[in-house]
Parts: C-alpha cells; structure tokens; sequence
C-alpha cells in the first residue's frame, strides 16, 4: 500500500474564519538556516493572502508558552526585514514540552493555530499537542513546519536548512583543502 500526502497550499474552502483566528508561530530546537525566513513568509501568508490579524511569535521553544511576557504579537514591521539575519529572531530552544501548559496558554489568547517549526524531537512534541486537542476536542490545529541539518525527519524528503548546512560545510571544507594545498606540507583542519 502507497501513502499519499496532500499537497501544501492555499485551499479555497477554509475551515478557521480569518476574522476569528488566532495562530502563534514558534520555533523549537536547534537552530537551522533559513528559520527567520520560514516564520516571515508564515506570518506574511496569514496576514496578507488569509487576512489573519491576530498572529503572535512565541520566544524561546515550547517553554515560551509557559510565560505570559513570551507570547508577543506581531505586525508586519516586525517581520519585514528578518529574513536578513540568521537565526530566530523568536529564539529557540530545546525542552519546556507540556501539552497541557501549552494548550492552556492558547486557549486563554484565543489561539486556534500553532504553527510549529522544528526537527524530529519538536515533531514528536507536535504529535504530543495533536492527540492532546483531539482527546479534549478543542478547536485548535497544530500544524508542523519540519527543519533540520540531518534531513532526519520520517516522511518527508528534504526539509529547509539542510540543503544550507550541505552547501556551507562544502565550501569550508574547499576552503580547508585550498590551504592544505597551498603550502609545502601543508594541513587543512575544520
């Protein structure tokens, strides 16, 4: 038996009405190229072809959601130039996972979407979150933006960041071999 996945995009029917949604963005994890990027252009989605107002970043992983001061709204000036800088502009984290705390945390924003960008221990966590608001039946979907530099998570054949990790290791490794070549005995460390 073949498994089929649907492919990602806009839909013309929607289930959430823009006007009553509320997502948050959040980055778990190590970091990985190409993440201020991702929370950018899912923020610009919502809020320019969805017309989603109410988007909020959440700082520092799953733990962001255990304190208040960590669930920032967003605009779009806050967004508009990240895709510049490496990193989260969010920041990350690894650990602070309870499915409980999380949910609550939403619940209490009104928070119907999170949209979670990690690897395979955050997608663990994702699949934590999705059986916790099926089991309780609440009106939130967590929706998982896979990343990683290992290109390890089931499924899915390549995810953002690892190609950029590949293509940077390449060229100081060139690097490396270009100096080693360069002097009599000479040797290359990375």
């Amino acid at each position: 038996s073949e498994l089929k996945l649907l492919r990602a995009g806009p839909r013309k029917e929607i289930y959430f009405n823009p006007a009553e949604t509320k997502a948050a963005i959040v980055t778990c994890g190590g970091l990985c190229p190409g993440l201020n990027v991702v929370i950018r252009e899912v923020f610009m989605s919502l809020y320019y072809n969805y017309g989603v107002k109410d988007i909020f970043g959440v700082k520092w992983g799953y733990r962001g959601f255990h304190k208040d001061e960590h669930i920032i709204k967003l605009a779009p000036a806050d967004v508009k130039h990240i895709h510049n800088s490496g990193g989260s502009f969010l920041g990350s984290s690894r650990g602070g996972f309870d499915a409980k705390v999380i949910i609550n945390a939403c619940k209490e924003r009104g928070i119907n979407q999170i949209y979670v960008i990690g690897g395979d221990g955050t997608h663990k966590g994702i699949y934590e979150l999705f059986k916790y608001v099926t089991q309780n039946l609440d009106k939130i979907t967590v929706i998982g933006i896979p990343k990683t530099i290992d290109n390890d998570i089931p499924i899915i054949d390549r995810s953002f960041g690892f190609d950029t990790a590949c293509g940077e290791a390449e060229r100081i490794l060139e690097a490396a071999n270009n100096e080693a070549e360069s002097a009599e005995n000479g040797v290359g460390l990375v």
